[in-house]
């Protein structure tokens, strides 16, 4: 049987990314990082922390005014999708598991530093079960994995986080740590 870590995150559609970070900056999340959405390039992602203990908020927001993202509606299924956090080991073998256990997803899709498949559950939400490819060290924060991972993609000028920038800032905090 599948054992979640925990929950992921939540991506929300946001008619104004600027509005909505500093609405859940003022509630305390943190911003990590911005990418462009691999899936539309007239919209952005942010990732904001929620705490140090890996539980994020995922915005998908228009890249200017003048882009008009499709209006959620209120409901079962306004959320755009929930991501449940699995361990790299239990992604590995996940679609047999799912196909043993009668639940229909996608295959694995990887992007980034992340292993993902869909699926949806009976009311129609979009579930992702999520698996990091390279999983930190343990107590080693996500939060500041991706912060630092964020800050190393900056510097090479890359437009997204992959897995080397955060095998990178894994490595950059390990140092970190040994030198204190």
């Amino acid at each position: 049987m599948l054992q979640t870590q925990g929950v992921a995150y939540a991506a929300i559609i946001v008619k104004n990314m600027q509005e909505s970070l500093d609405f859940y900056q003022r509630l305390g999340l943190r911003l990590l990082y911005m990418e462009p959405n691999r899936d539309d390039p007239e919209s952005v992602v942010a990732v904001l922390a929620a705490g140090e203990d890996g539980s994020f908020l995922q915005l998908v927001g228009p890249t200017h005014a003048g882009v008009k993202i499709a209006d959620a509606s209120l409901g079962v299924g306004s959320m755009q999708y929930l991501a449940l956090q699995v361990s790299r080991e239990q992604m590995q073998g996940m679609f047999h598991e799912m196909s043993r256990s009668g639940v229909h997803g996608s295959e694995e899709i990887v992007r980034g530093y992340e292993r993902m498949v869909f699926l949806e559950d009976p009311n129609g939400v979009l579930v992702t079960l999520v698996a990091w490819e390279t999983e930190p060290p343990a107590g080693m924060p996500r939060a500041a994995v991706l912060a630092r991972a964020g800050q190393v993609r900056d510097a090479a000028g890359a437009p997204f986080v992959e897995d080397a920038h955060v095998r990178q800032a894994i490595a950059e905090l390990q140092q970190g740590l040994s030198q204190a």
